[in-house]
């Protein structure tokens, strides 16, 4: 007996054991296989039946299909003699494309539905050469017993993944299948050597703000000497220098800091201290490709300890920082920046943006300017302002004025609040893009008749980002002098686990409360549209479900178990949680989740996908 067939007689042993009694050795299986059969054993697949499930809705001309087909037919005329089938399929399994060597390999592979338009997910078929290297994320070589579903061990399938050569995503599959007698390592080297020659065709074939990136940071490393980071939507790209210049924490947040600036500056000068401790000088233009933003490339250094000069407030090179002033006061540029601002309350964070903008507002709140603080609602806008604030002024007193309270209030009584007090006050006007015309007019007239500059009264605002041209708030525009952004939650990635951490001792004070592995990857994976607000409320009703111990994943609030794609409806919203839960009973298992909701599993899988849930 020769060592290929002892070997499948080894698989083919291990996996009758495994389907009759679950036994876990598995001597001679290969690991990337016997993890294969467990998750598809957890996901109810029957070892007896080809569950493949026909789907009508297939982009047959999408641009990874248009990259692959050259490379299928080489491919095809390569291995004309030989009787294979080379397919490709989507990132989600489903066959878009299968061309035959001959006929007969065609009707074999139509046997067990492995045509275009049936998906061969490995929730669905069990292990096989696409579904499980979606799951791994690796290329895979399946042969014989190895199939989890019997009527496929006559198949050998070699598949690899096939991805974006700049985000890195998987964008499909590219598998050569054959008899499992007519089977060759070669098939391997194969199909990866083809999925590699797919992704140069997608390289070149990128959408136009991804070429605009790509083109702008190729002249830019080309004529640079330095560390170069290209920055885009979805996706990175950095010089050799800029990989070896910072730890993969500096190197986070300083894309998160990129991020920050692309959406709100053409062009940037600054310095940044990283949560390493080392600062560096940032030098980048934004790329745009007609009216989209593709991204922002970044030339970095990092400053020695002689080259780092006093720091000043910040007001990058493109100007978005300038709120119009009526007086003829210097500009707070001319100000000495304080250090980096020590951690305040809850919503301290070392994140390059974040320190920025708390310098910022500490310059200002120090000079007495009128402040105006702009960010998406959650942000901790008001609470860094308030806790700025009475650092600053120790014997201070800070008042909310809500947008709501403003809009019904009178001018007098606007006018009484602004009279010079004997204590040092700031009153902090929250949400001002929600004022009406006619409270902004009341306002405005009170401004007016307010103390003199020397009066312990002083002013800030908090707002959305970018208001419209007709937004109302803007005729107080004018009576700032200055304005700082506070950078959303989604670019603060290396502060979410300390700031996590400081809000459970916050909301669960003198008790012993703590994010396992799990739940703080799950926190740090989510987007966060709500901000520091929504997971300060993710975190309550956690330790509501445990008010003690090690807070585990299944006890954070189903949303965070799914990645946002857009704003759900309030049924679609009970939809998910809903199966969340159900997913949470049954442990993981998907059969058993789809039985409890009374959905079939192919519907269960589909809305799992629809919702990104990563339970």
């Amino acid at each position: 007996m020769d060592d290929g067939m002892e070997r499948r007689l080894l698989v083919a042993t291990a996996r009758a054991d495994f389907l009759s009694s679950g036994s876990d050795d598995l001597y001679g299986v290969p690991d990337h296989v016997a993890a294969s059969w467990r998750r598809s054993a957890s996901s109810g697949v029957r070892p007896h039946e080809v569950a493949s499930v026909f789907h009508t809705e297939l982009d047959l001309s999408s641009r990874l299909v248009r990259c692959a087909r050259p490379i299928i037919e080489r491919l095809s005329d390569e291995v004309a003699d030989v009787p294979i089938s080379v397919a490709l399929t989507d990132n989600r399994a489903r066959i878009v494309s299968r061309t035959d060597s001959n006929a007969w390999i065609g009707r074999l592979l139509d046997n067990v539905y492995f045509a275009q338009g049936f998906g061969y997910a490995e929730g669905s078929v069990g292990t096989n050469g696409v579904g499980t290297v979606l799951e791994s994320g690796e290329s895979v070589h399946i042969v014989g017993p190895e199939h989890f579903v019997e009527s496929l061990q006559s198949f050998s399938c070699a598949g690899a993944p096939i991805r974006d050569p700049l985000s890195g995503r998987i964008e499909g599959v590219l598998d050569v299948s054959c008899l499992s007698d007519q089977s060759s390592p070669l098939m391997h080297s194969l199909v990866r050597s083809a999925a590699r020659d797919i992704e140069h065709n997608l390289l070149l074939d990128r959408s136009q703000p991804q070429q605009a990136l790509f083109d702008a940071y190729t002249r830019i490393d080309a004529r640079c000497r330095e560390a170069v980071l290209a920055v885009g939507q979805r996706v990175v790209m950095a010089n050799t220098m800029m990989q070896t210049l910072l730890d993969l924490g500096d190197h986070e947040a300083l894309q998160d800091h990129t991020r920050f600036l692309m959406a709100r500056h053409n062009t940037v000068d600054d310095e940044l201290d990283l949560p390493s401790g080392a600062r560096v000088r940032l030098r980048g233009t934004r790329v745009t490709a007609g009216a989209e933003v593709a991204g922002m490339i970044v030339v970095v250094s990092v400053l020695a300890e002689k080259d780092r000069p006093v720091r000043l407030s910040g007001r990058y090179a493109a100007g978005a920082g300038h709120v119009p002033t009526r007086t003829g006061h210097p500009d707070t540029a001319t100000l000495p920046r304080s250090t980096p601002p020590r951690r305040i309350g809850s919503v301290g964070g070392r994140t390059p943006a974040w320190g920025a903008a708390a310098a910022d507002i500490e310059v200002a709140l120090r000079a007495h300017d009128a402040l105006l603080v702009l960010g998406e609602p959650g942000t901790g806008r008001f609470t860094l302002i308030a806790e700025l604030y009475h650092l600053v002024h120790d014997n201070g007193r800070s008042i909310a004025l809500h947008a709501e309270d403003i809009n019904q209030a009178s001018e007098d009584t606007i006018a009484l609040l602004l009279r010079s007090d004997a204590a040092p006050t700031l009153y902090i006007m929250r949400d001002i893009d929600r004022l009406t015309e006619a409270a902004v007019d009341r306002l405005i007239d009170a401004i007016h008749c307010a103390p003199e500059p020397d009066s312990p009264i002083h002013l800030a605002a908090t707002a959305a980002e970018a208001p419209p041209h007709d937004a109302s708030y803007r005729a107080l525009l004018p009576y700032f002098r200055a304005s700082v952004t506070v950078p959303p939650l989604r670019h603060r990635g290396a502060d979410i686990a300390a700031l996590a951490t400081a809000m459970l001792a916050e909301l669960a004070p003198h008790r012993d409360v703590r994010l396992t592995r799990d739940a703080l990857r799950l926190i740090m994976r989510y987007r966060w549209p709500g901000n520091v607000r929504q997971l300060k409320q993710a975190l309550s009703a956690a330790l509501s479900k445990r008010p003690v111990g090690a807070l585990e994943a299944h006890d954070l609030p189903a949303f965070c178990h799914s990645t946002p794609r857009s704003t759900l409806r309030h049924v679609d919203e009970v939809e998910r949680d809903a199966i969340v839960k159900a997913l949470n009973d049954a442990n993981g298992n998907r059969v058993a989740a789809a039985k409890a909701l009374g959905l079939a599993r192919s519907t269960l899988y589909r809305k799992i996908r629809h919702y990104g849930i990563t339970r």
